[in-house]
C-alpha cells in the first residue's frame, strides 16, 4: 500500500507510553492510532516493554514497535498506581534512544499520557515535535462544588500556581518554541499557553470510538430512567447529579429512577445519605457489557463533572443513543457540543445550577423531535471527529502541514 502522507524523509516516531490493546480509554489510544497510521506513513512506535506481550497478541498488522525499558534507574512495576518517578526515567530512556535514531526531517509525535506539566525531553531532539493532545490546564474549581476536602483545596491551589508558572518559566517557552504543532485537549489548557504560540495550537480530544459499535436503538423519548457512570470522587459532583434528579422529580411529579454506576471514596457516604429514597440505586462497579445494557435501557445520561479531559462515559452514552445532560465546562466544551446535549454553563450559585439544568431537561423532553435531534447530532459528531480513522486522518493532516512548512 502506498504511503499517502509521509515520505521516507518524513519518518514518524510515535511515542506512546500508553499502548495497551482493548483496554479502553486513554490506555489503548497509542495502539489504536498506531494501527491507523501504520499503512499510511513510515511509522515506528516507541512504547514500554511491558506492553509487548499484549501488543503481539492483538496486533495483526506489520507495525514497527520498538519496546523501550527504563534502563537508567527505575524498572517498571506491572502492578500498582501510576509512578511519576518511573515515567520521568522512562521518558529519559526514550529520549536517549531517539537521539541516536532521528534526523532533522523526522517527526516525533508525543501522543499519550500527555500533560504539559509532566516531564519529558523530546523537545531536545533535532527532529520536528508534535505535542499532544496535551492536558494540564484544567483545574478543579472548588466554587462549583458543594463541599471540598482540604486535600482538594490544596491540590487546586497548587495546580493553579503551576499553571501560572507556564507564563514565566523558560522551560515551557523552550518546549513551545521547539514544537512544530501543539495539540491541546481543552480550551482551559490553551489559555495557559502564552498567546505568542497560539498559532501552533489546535484543540481536540485524544480518545476515539469504534463507530461500528454505535447502537441506534429506537427510544420512546419519555423521561423515566436517568443514569450516570463515574468514579465517585469530589470533582465528578455525583451529589449534584442526585440533586438535579430530585429537582426534576419534584417539578414533574413523575416516579423517575436514577442509576449510579461506579465506585469511589464518596460512594458510601452518598449511599447512606440517600438510602431512604427507593428510586435511587447505587450499583457500584459494573462489568462493561452490563453498563452498555443499562445505557440502552435509560433515557438520560446525567453528568455534573467539572473536570474532564475527554470522558469515555460521554462517548459511550452517545453511542447508545441516550440523551446527555451536563455542565458546559472543561472537556465537555469539546464533546458533546452545544447542539448535541442539554447543557448549562455552571456558576458559583450551585442551587441555581441545579435548578437551571433540571428545568432545561424537563423542557427538552417535552419535545421528542428535539431529543432525537440532540442524539443524532452527538452521533454525527462522533462519526466525523472521534472515529479512530478520523483521528488518524487528523494526525496525518498535521504531519502534512509540518512537512509543507
Amino acid at each position: 500500500m502506498s504511503k499517502s502522507i509521509a515520505t521516507p524523509l518524513d519518518k514518524v516516531y510515535l511515542v506512546v507510553y500508553a499502548c495497551e490493546p482493548n483496554q479502553g480509554g486513554e490506555h489503548e489510544v497509542g495502539w489504536r492510532i498506531a494501527n491507523e497510521l501504520a499503512d499510511r506513513c513510515d511509522l515506528s512506535v516507541i512504547t514500554r516493554k511491558s506492553n509487548q506481550k499484549f501488543i503481539k497478541q492483538f496486533t495483526d498488522k506489520d507495525i514497527d514497535f520498538r519496546y523501550i525499558e527504563n534502563n537508567l534507574f527505575l524498572k517498571f512495576k506491572p502492578q500498582g498506581r501510576f509512578s511519576y518517578l518511573y515515567y520521568l526515567f522512562w521518558q529519559l530512556s526514550a529520549y536517549v534512544y531517539l537521539k541516536k535514531e532521528v534526523n532533522k526531517n523526522d517527526i516525533v509525535h508525543y501522543l499519550t499520557f500527555g500533560n504539559l506539566h509532566l516531564p519529558h525531553f523530546l523537545f531536545f531532539l533535532k527532529s520536528k515535535l508534535v505535542l499532544g493532545p496535551m492536558g494540564g490546564g484544567s483545574v478543579v474549581d472548588i466554587k462549583l462544588m458543594r463541599k471540598s476536602s482540604l486535600k482538594t483545596k490544596l491540590k487546586s491551589a497548587i495546580y493553579r500556581f503551576i499553571n501560572w508558572t507556564v507564563k514565566v518559566n523558560p522551560i515551557y517557552y523552550l518546549l513551545f518554541w521547539k514544537s512544530a504543532k501543539i495539540i491541546l485537549r481543552t480550551e482551559e489548557t490553551l489559555k495557559i499557553v502564552p498567546k505568542v504560540f497560539h498559532h501552533k495550537c489546535t484543540v481536540f480530544l485524544e480518545t476515539g470510538v469504534d463507530i461500528e459499535n454505535i447502537h441506534i436503538t429506537p427510544k420512546e423519548r419519555k423521561l423515566k430512567r436517568i443514569i450516570t457512570t463515574a468514579r465517585i470522587i469530589e470533582s465528578k459532583n455525583v451529589d449534584q447529579v442526585i440533586e438535579v434528579f430530585l429537582k426534576v422529580v419534584k417539578l414533574t411529579k413523575e416516579p423517575l429512577e436514577l442509576l449510579i454506576v461506579g465506585d469511589g471514596p464518596m460512594k458510601s457516604n452518598l449511599e447512606k445519605k440517600y438510602s431512604y429514597i427507593e428510586n435511587i440505586q447505587f450499583l457500584g462497579k459494573v462489568p462493561h457489557n452490563q453498563v452498555e445494557s443499562l445505557l440502552r435501557q435509560s433515557d438520560l445520561f446525567l453528568f455534573c463533572s467539572i473536570k474532564e479531559g475527554g470522558s469515555h462515559s460521554l462517548f459511550e452514552a452517545a453511542m447508545n443513543n441516550i440523551t446527555i445532560a451536563c455542565y458546559d465546562i472543561s472537556g465537555m466544551k469539546e464533546f458533546p457540543k452545544e447542539d448535541s446535549a442539554i447543557k448549562i454553563v455552571p456558576t458559583e450559585d450551585i442551587n441555581d445550577n441545579i435548578k437551571r439544568l433540571a428545568e432545561k431537561i424537563i423542557l427538552a423532553f417535552q419535545n421528542t423531535d428535539q431529543i432525537d435531534r440532540i442524539c443524532q447530532n452527538a452521533i454525527k459528531d462522533l462519526k466525523e471527529h472521534y472515529d479512530w480513522k478520523a483521528l488518524g486522518n487528523r494526525y496525518l493532516g498535521i504531519y502534512e502541514e509540518i512537512r509543507e512548512q
